[in-house]
């Protein structure tokens, strides 16, 4: 029986290891009955859903990106004399301690760092703003030094709340393809790339630099992630075919639509947009100013929820776009073409091959119809 109970209480513990694989011993007495804020920094549109981990909620800790519907990690945290934070973790990821401060105050974060498995004890000061924790955890040790041999590419910025500036996107990516040489199961340098394209758009680089990767840690669901929607931007940059969009059972954008006319422009768009919606009058009047010529117009709303929806017809309705409107409901547009981004555009010949992608600049994409048409 004390043999049987043993076993339990052994396949219990590792039941409970299993769905809380890190552990964080935060203490910080300059918040105590403040609160802060733990989650993945900011991605690209689409990648969100890669950077996600789950903490023990209780009546201190309560999942933000669940309430507010957002796709990546997001973790509210009403801080006492010690917190013990429980949770599981995939693989390792970048987080970020956030203060809000009061209403009036400028908000303040720690600087990235990476939260994996393990027992992790962290004591947080009263400025935290743009403060390097010093965990010594395998990912965070090589992360210090691989930022740290990176400086060389950037001018460090006079301001805590400013960037560094890169100096040289293809020298840097160069040296980071040598590195992942000598570190191929590296999540620091995975997480470089990804950041590097958030800030900076895409590079043929990524996906060069991706390819170095060790076979064992191209088979892990982050790297897979990444890999798919960068070759989806690859795949559909200038010069290369757009491919068919299947919207919902009814809705389709395929090669057939495009053979009707010399060029296609298409806007895609949120409700959430603030320059998308400011860029809609533009919009109508390139519509009006060609639509007579030849080309074709069609907005892709990013909307699945119906009282969005809705919302759309009545943005796009004030403006009087009379145009083809479809709604990405299967987010099939999104992830064929890795769309990132608000506003972004395309312009499609009759072939379907791609003339032009665009963010936000509605006057190039009027220059490109203009040339093109001459």
């Amino acid at each position: 029986m004390k043999k049987l109970h043993y076993v339990l209480l052994i396949l219990i513990s590792n039941f409970i290891y299993a769905q809380n694989n890190f552990e964080i011993d935060l203490s910080s007495d300059s918040y105590i009955n403040d609160s802060l804020m733990l989650g993945a920094p900011m991605t690209r549109k689409g990648f969100g859903d890669l950077y996600t981990f789950k903490m023990q909620t209780n009546k201190n800790i309560s999942d933000l990106a669940k309430k507010n519907r957002i796709d990546h990690s997001f973790y509210y945290l009403k801080i006492q004399k010690k917190n013990i934070v429980i949770g599981f973790i995939e693989y390792p990821q970048p987080v970020a301690f956030i203060h809000l401060g009061k209403k009036g105050e400028a908000s303040h974060n720690t600087k990235i760092f990476f939260l994996e498995k393990g027992k992790h004890k962290i004591d947080l000061p009263q400025n935290i703003n743009n403060l390097e924790l010093d965990i010594h955890s395998p990912t965070n040790k090589e992360y210090k030094a691989l930022k740290k041999s990176l400086e060389q590419f950037y001018i460090k910025s006079k301001s805590p709340d400013q960037r560094d500036s890169l100096i040289n996107m293809d020298k840097k990516q160069k040296f980071l393809g040598e590195y992942i040489r000598k570190n191929p199961n590296s999540y620091a340098a995975l997480w470089e790339i990804v950041n590097d394209y958030t800030l900076k758009d895409y590079h043929p680089a990524y996906l060069k630099n991706l390819n170095l990767f060790s076979v064992k840690f191209k088979q892990n669901k982050l790297y897979k992630g990444v890999e798919t929607r960068l070759k989806a931007e690859q795949s559909t940059s200038i010069g290369q075919k757009i491919p068919d969009i299947y919207f919902d059972k009814q809705n389709k954008l395929t090669s057939e639509n495009f053979k009707k006319y010399k060029l296609t422009f298409i806007d895609y768009w949120s409700t959430t947009c603030a320059p998308c919606i400011k860029s809609m009058p533009e919009i109508v009047k390139l519509y009006n100013e060609y639509k007579d010529q030849n080309v074709n117009f069609i907005t892709v709303t990013d909307e699945q929820n119906p009282n969005r929806i809705e919302t759309a017809k009545n943005i796009l309705k004030k403006n009087n776009a009379t145009w083809v409107n479809f709604f990405d409901t299967n987010k099939d547009f999104q992830k064929k073409v890795n769309a990132t981004s608000y506003p972004l555009h395309f312009i499609i010949d009759e072939n379907g091959k791609i003339i032009a992608r665009i963010s936000n600049n509605i006057d190039e994409v009027r220059t490109i119809i203009k040339e093109y048409l001459q």
